[in-house]
Parts: structure tokens; sequence; C-alpha cells
């Protein structure tokens, strides 16, 4: 694996109330020491490193099935990518350069957890310019169609993990982030951006954007309106992890 060594670099773009906020809320590092284990995400694209990361992280995990580590990946990676650039786009109207190729994972050596962060190569925060829904547009289809879709395309062909769950395992964080935003003290046009945002990507992006034929969160995203998590449809498979258990939100507590 071809390490990633960043040293100190000049933050452009964001303030220090913001990079403390997505340094201590998004698993990101503006810059790391170069004793962290850390690696270009696109290196993942290749079968035979995805398959050698997916073994080394189901012994960190507590798992043996490719599917069962995949999705739990999945669930860090998306966690990262979503948190960090979501931020940046509905409460602050910036953007990272969220393609792939920019992205750096770094594979955090915890004791009790396994919970990797991650930077970019390119770390400038972009000022929102022009026409806001044709900035959001494009800001939604880097994320998706030049990120996590190439990532969880490739976690599903290698593992044989379930697109539908890999999607809902990202659905589930989205809905989490904007239930949690408007729950906040903002003013009522931040809250209506808000809205809207959420709005725009689970039910109004259209398949371009994720890089499919259609919105992949279209039919099960009101399951998550209104701080009102209910069942998934879909197992993230955390009780096939030695010690795991069924999540509060599993569909197999059907006794719930």
């Amino acid at each position: 694996m071809a390490p990633v060594q960043l040293n100190m670099r000049n933050v452009i773009g964001w303030s220090e109330s913001e990079r403390i906020y997505i340094e201590n809320h998004c698993r990101f590092q503006f810059s790391f020491s170069k004793e962290k284990a850390a690696f270009a995400a696109e290196y993942l694209l290749e079968g035979e490193n995805m398959l050698a990361f997916i073994k080394e992280a189901g012994k960190k995990i507590g798992s043996q099935e490719e599917r069962v580590t995949a999705s739990l990946f999945f669930k860090r990676y998306v966690f990262c990518c979503l948190t960090s650039s979501l931020y940046a786009l509905s409460i602050r109207n910036k953007q990272f350069d969220m393609r792939i190729q920019n992205v750096i994972i770094i594979d955090e050596q915890e004791k009790h957890s396994w919970l990797p962060s991650f930077s970019l190569q390119n770390i400038e925060g972009l000022s929102m310019a022009g026409d806001r829904e044709k900035w959001r547009s494009s800001v939604i289809e880097m994320l998706f169609a030049q990120n996590i879709s190439i990532m969880l395309d490739h976690l599903a062909r290698y593992t044989k993990a379930s697109r539908a769950m890999l999607w809902e395992n990202a659905l589930i964080y989205i809905a989490w982030l904007y239930n949690a935003w408007q729950s906040e003290n903002h003013r009522a046009p931040l809250k209506k951006q808000l809205d809207e945002d959420y709005r725009f990507i689970v039910q109004q992006a259209d398949g371009f954007h994720f890089g499919a034929s259609s919105n992949p969160f279209l039919k099960s995203s009101r399951k998550y309106e209104k701080q009102e998590m209910k069942k998934r449809q879909t197992c993230c498979l955390y009780y096939r992890t030695d010690g795991g258990t069924c999540c509060k939100t599993c569909p197999m507590n059907e006794a719930d």
C-alpha cells in the first residue's frame, strides 16, 4: 500500500472555528503526522487491493465475512465524507473537493474500535459562487457520482455486499445530520436552507447526481424524516461481528 504523507499545510478558505468544528465532528484531519498509516482512497478501486484491505479491516472489527466488513467500512467512510461535505454545503455555503482521487483514508490504530479518519490532498475551501441551486447540484454530483457511488460500486462488486444495504448506510447518516441541525438554534433562513438541501439530496436529485439511473434514496427517505428514525429496510450486518448486536433500527428487531 503506497503511503501518503502530508506535512502541515496552509489552510485556505476555512476559518479557525470551521476547522475546529470539522475536525471535532467529522473525523477529518486538516493535517496529520507522517507516522500515521494513510493511503489514497482510489487505491481501493483495484480488486486485489480492496480485498486485502477488507481482510485486514475484518480482523480489527471482528468480522470473517467480506460483505460484513464492507458494510461497516462503508458506514465509516460515508460518515467521514458526508459529515464534512454536507456541513460545508448546508451550514457554511462552502465546498471541499470531494472527488475520490482527492480523498485520503487514515487508518487510525485505536484499541477498542476501528474508526478510520480521513483528509484530502487539496483541503481548500471554496465558497458558493453564482446561483445556489446550480452550485448545490454540482457539489452533490461531485460528492456522490465522483466519490461515494464509486466506492460503493467497487465494494459491492468485490465483496458481494448488497447495494441497497450500502445506500441505506449512507441515507441514515444524511437523515441524522439534517435532523440534528434542524434541532439546533439556527435562524429561520438557515433552517429553510437545511430543509431544501435535505429534500434535494434524498428526493429531488436526479440519477446522474449519483452516477446511477435514479436517486437511490427516493423510496426510503420518508422513513427517516422528522427525527422518526424508524426501522431500516436492510440490516447493516453489525450483529455478525464478534460481540455485535442488532442496532436499534435493525429490521431484525421484529418484536419492537
